[in-house]
C-alpha cells in the first residue's frame, strides 16, 4: 500500500519464527519482488532524475556507514536517529516544515545519509522518506520515487546475499513456498493504495516515521 515499511515489519515478525540470519535474506527477496511489481505499475510516474542524486549519495554513504558501525555503538546511533526523526515529525505537524519542494541537489545529502544508515544499521529508509515528503509530490509520484530508490538498494542487498552465501538453498525454497502469500498481500495493498487520498498517504508516511523512531529509541 505504501511502497515502504515492508522490511521493518516483516523482520520484526519473522524474527519470532526463525533466526535473524534466515529472516533477513528471506525478507530481502520478498521485498525485491514487491518493489519490482510496484515499479511496473508506477513506471510512468517515475522520474529518474529525482532519484539519481539519491543513488549517487547512497553509494558513497554505504561504506562510510559500515565504517561508522565498526567504531560506534549501534544502539546509540539508533537512539540519536530516532530523536532526529521525532523532531522532524514535530516540525512537520506544527507546520514549521512545509511540502514546498526542495532543490534536487539536496538528494546527494539525503542519499548519503541513507547510505550511512543502511551501512551502519540496515535502515536506509528515513532520509529517503523525508526527502520525498519535502518535495511535495502527489502520492503516485512520491510512491514511484520511493520504490525506484528501494529497487536499487534491494538489488544490491539480494545480490550480495546470493554471492556471499547468506541466501542458502533452504532459504530460497522457503521464499518460493511463501511467495503466493506475499503476492496476495501485495495485490490487496495495491488496491487499498488507489482508494486513499494523497493527504492520508502523507499522514501514513509521518505515522510510519513515528513508529520507526519509537522502535529505534526503545527497541
Amino acid at each position: 500500500m505504501t511502497g515502504f515499511g515492508f522490511a521493518m515489519f516483516s523482520l520484526s515478525l519473522l524474527s519470532f519464527l526463525m533466526d535473524i540470519n534466515q529472516a533477513v535474506p528471506l525478507a530481502a527477496m520478498c521485498g525485491l519482488v514487491i518493489n519490482l511489481y510496484l515499479i511496473s505499475r508506477l513506471k510512468t510516474h517515475l522520474d529518474f532524475t529525482q532519484i539519481k542524486n539519491l543513488i549517487i549519495g547512497a553509494v558513497i554513504g554505504i561504506p562510510v556507514g559500515t565504517y561508522v558501525l565498526s567504531i560506534a555503538s549501534p544502539q546509540v546511533l539508533k537512539i540519536l536517529l530516532g530523536i532526529v526523526i521525532l523532531f522532524f515529525i514535530f516540525l512537520s505537524v506544527a507546520k514549521f516544515i512545509k511540502q514546498t519542494g526542495i532543490n534536487k541537489k539536496w538528494g546527494y545529502l539525503f542519499g548519503f545519509l541513507s547510505g550511512i544508515l543502511g551501512g551502519a544499521l540496515n535502515t536506509d529508509g528515513p532520509p529517503v522518506l523525508i526527502y520525498f515528503y519535502l518535495q511535495g509530490f502527489d502520492k503516485l509520484k512520491q510512491k514511484a520515487s520511493i520504490t525506484g530508490f528501494f529497487i536499487f538498494t534491494s538489488i544490491m542487498v539480494v545480490t550480495t546475499h546470493a554471492v556471499t552465501g547468506v541466501t542458502t538453498r533452504p532459504i530460497f525454497m522457503n521464499f518460493l513456498t511463501h511467495l503466493p502469500f506475499v503476492i496476495v498481500g501485495l495485490l490487496l495493498g495495491n488496491y487499498c493504495f488507489y482508494k486513499i487520498s494523497g493527504g492520508f498517504y502523507n499522514k501514513i508516511i509521518l505515522g510510519f516515521l513515528f513508529i520507526l523512531s519509537l522502535f529505534m529509541i526503545f527497541g
